[in-house]
């Protein structure tokens, strides 16, 4: 087998090397939660948060506007008993009650509003929740299938590396280091077929000379232009 076919062959395997230690890679940053689903978490815990205060301040208020209806009844129970014989005393029982239904009153609005929020931070947390889980149910589908893929990367991946020194034993140490060297170089393609008389690294035309050395596969020719070890199929 011919020099350059060996290299040939080696680069085809290292191109391949290459893509699948690329995929891994991208797949492997891709594990794990996603942006969107660490946002929605945090929308969930606001939304939880904002509906405990909103039950917490109707709760609250209910209860003081219960509070304030037994002291208003108690007051009117004592103001209509006959028990109090002072004007004075009954003037200053009937002021608190006014007073009293005023507060009541108002607390009740309170209370409404308060109701009213209730309703909306319930439904808000009831979308939030929903949209966790799709958001969920989605990713969940995603990691399995990139799970999938990641663990079909690492058998190939293994699978080419077992190859590659089968490959590399049969060139001599001198042309793989200088294939190494090219490969560092020219952006991991040391190698170029030429295909129509046109080196695929760059897109020149080389030399006739250049490509029938190339095509005897015996010695090394090079690309004038980008400099890579020519093949010629």
């Amino acid at each position: 087998m011919g020099r350059v076919l060996q290299l040939y062959q080696l680069q085809t395997l290292d191109n391949e090397i290459d893509k699948a230690t690329h995929d891994l890679a991208e797949i492997t940053a891709k594990l794990g939660e996603t942006e969107a689903l660490k946002k929605a978490r945090t929308a969930i815990e606001a939304a939880e948060k904002a509906a405990r205060q909103a039950h917490t301040t109707m709760q609250d208020l209910d209860l003081e506007v219960k509070s304030l209806a037994t002291k208003i009844e108690n007051q009117e129970k004592k103001l209509y008993s006959g028990t109090v014989v002072s004007a004075k005393e009954a003037a200053n029982l009937q002021d608190e009650v006014t007073s009293l239904k005023r507060w009541q009153s108002q607390r009740e609005e309170n209370l409404l509003e308060a109701m009213l929020k209730v309703e909306e931070t319930d439904e808000t947390l009831r979308q939030v929740r929903i949209e966790l889980a799709q958001l969920q149910a989605a990713w969940e589908s995603d990691q399995h299938e990139l799970i999938e893929a990641k663990n079909t990367l690492e058998t190939k991946l293994a699978e080419l590396s077992e190859r590659r020194p089968s490959i590399a034993g049969h060139i001599s140490s001198d042309d793989l280091s200088h294939y190494d060297d090219l490969r560092a170089k020219k952006a991991g393609r040391a190698v170029a077929a030429v295909q129509n008389g046109v080196c695929q690294g760059c897109g020149i035309s080389p030399s006739n000379s250049k490509i029938q050395r190339a095509r005897t596969g015996t010695d090394l020719a090079y690309c004038g232009a980008c400099g890579r070890i020519l093949y010629v199929p």
